[in-house]
């Protein structure tokens, strides 16, 4: 089955598969009428090189169009017998007004009811507003509403102690969203085998009870958002081994998670979370090449390694606040767009983007202890925003950063313990803002002095 987009995303985030070349690359929104590209229309995200300087991406500098499409038609009613309105079951005796019905015109909310079972209502397929089914004790399964085939907004479970199946979604082919919020009985996902390449926000959050995603086996593909989030019984991620591309994936606050390997994860066209799992230890992405907007890594304290071998193009990659985090290699990446952030990392020892030619924005590298050197970076040509290096414990000079040509914003270089010299900036011969030089306690004056003379220095030249 295949859901029809009903999310606008944001724009900027569909910022991959650009052409590589130097800092200047720009971004261009264009609406998309209707066509092939996108039968209901839509926008087209460009990304270029401003060639001529002009900081407009002209049409012959574009070098890739993604497209981000309008859902075809909205949910509507299609006949048969029509109840119009808010409609609520909170008690037995409420079902019956859904009794022969065929579509809800508008909300259908059951929630507050006793029972551990709903009638069944064969006749009921399409709700065009919300499904929300919350606070429902006893609630073991879904399957009164199993015929329910779309669903104009979200279809929220939330709240439902006793709920342990929820295969009457199996039959479902349209949704906004599918939320599955604090449901503390439900042990996996079984049921939903029928999830292949959807197109609706998937958010599985905060089930206490749930220690497997099994029943998303077949899931291979989402245009939309797949959210995994506080589930603190998680333990795996092995039924998503089919996954190969999702709009945006965040797997969060997942207490007992011990490791993230996503074999078949080829793309994520927007931004890849991972943040507070507790117990993480590795993230393996061996098949990821594209991420759209970024990727970050932040406040998983057990986490010692990121691999993501086969990584091309990128917005943004984070890594910051991950006390354990010892390595992290994205050795075929060629093209950062917007910035590599290497932050309040005590532990790293290991940075590898020994393919990485040029950054689009910026390059920090904040609090890195006893990262011994730079060569990770060693083919790095150009910066298109600003360089900083900053609180390193353990670079006695630049070496790695022998190919670095230009920094084409402001180069701040500050409280780096055991910084001696500037060996290893031998091609660097612009720096396109202002040069700061402070704080390190064993570089000499004098030295600084020398480096910034040799430089052509922009803006504002601050050394003591």
């Amino acid at each position: 089955m295949r859901f029809p987009l009903c999310l606008l995303l944001v724009l900027a985030a569909c910022q991959n598969d650009v052409s590589l070349g130097g800092p200047n690359t720009l971004v261009r929104v264009d609406p998309e009428p209707n066509g092939p590209s996108c039968p209901a229309g839509g926008v087209a995200i460009h990304t270029g090189l401003d060639r001529d300087g002009d900081t407009f991406l002209d049409d012959n500098e574009i070098t890739s169009t993604q497209y981000v499409c309008n859902g075809s038609t909205t949910v509507q009613c299609a006949g048969g017998k029509v109840l119009t309105g808010t409609i609520t079951v909170r008690a037995a005796a409420d079902w019956s007004q859904l009794d022969g019905v065929d579509c809800v015109d508008g909300e259908l909310l059951v929630a507050g009811t006793t029972a551990g079972s709903m009638p069944a209502h064969p006749d009921l397929r399409i709700v065009t507003g919300d499904l929300v089914i919350a606070g429902n004790p006893n609630l073991t399964s879904l399957a009164g509403l199993d015929q329910v085939r779309q669903v104009g907004g979200s279809y929220l479970i939330q709240g439902n102690a006793g709920l342990t199946n929820v295969g009457a979604l199996a039959g479902l082919s349209r949704a906004s969203s599918i939320q599955l919020i604090g449901n503390d009985a439900l042990h996996d996902l079984k049921g939903l085998e029928a999830f292949v390449d959807i197109d609706t926000s998937l958010v599985v959050s905060n089930n206490a009870g749930l220690v497997s995603l099994a029943g998303l086996d077949n899931l291979r593909t989402t245009t939309a958002t797949l959210t995994i989030r506080a589930n603190r019984a998680l333990t795996s991620l092995a039924a998503l081994g089919n996954l190969r591309e999702a709009q945006l994936l965040e797997i969060s606050g997942n207490d007992a998670l011990t490791q993230i390997a996503l074999p078949s994860l080829a793309k994520v066209d927007v931004r890849l979370l991972v943040t507070t799992n507790a117990a993480l230890a590795q993230v393996a992405l061996p098949a990821l090449s594209t991420i759209g907007e970024f990727a970050r890594f932040d406040g998983d304290p057990a986490l010692t390694r990121v691999d993501m071998p086969a990584l091309l193009t990128i917005g943004s990659l984070l890594a910051t606040n991950d006390n354990s985090l010892a390595t992290i290699t994205a050795t075929s990446l060629v093209f950062a767009t917007t910035e590599v952030q290497l932050a309040n990392l005590p532990g790293l020892a290991t940075a590898q983007f020994t393919s990485l030619i040029s950054i689009g924005g910026t390059l920090e590298l904040d609090n890195l202890p006893v990262l011994p050197n730079l060569a990770g970076f060693s083919l790095l040509q150009s910066i298109g925003g600003g360089f900083s290096l900053l609180g390193t414990g353990s670079l006695r000079d630049a070496t790695g950063l022998g190919a670095l040509q230009v920094v084409s914003g402001t180069m701040t270089v500050m409280n780096n313990a055991q910084l001696r010299s500037f060996t290893g900036l031998t091609k660097l011969t612009e720096v396109g803002g202002d040069l700061t030089i402070t704080s390190n306690p064993l570089l000499p004056k004098t030295t600084s002095q020398a480096f910034a003379q040799r430089l052509t220095v922009r803006g504002t030249v601050t050394i003591n």
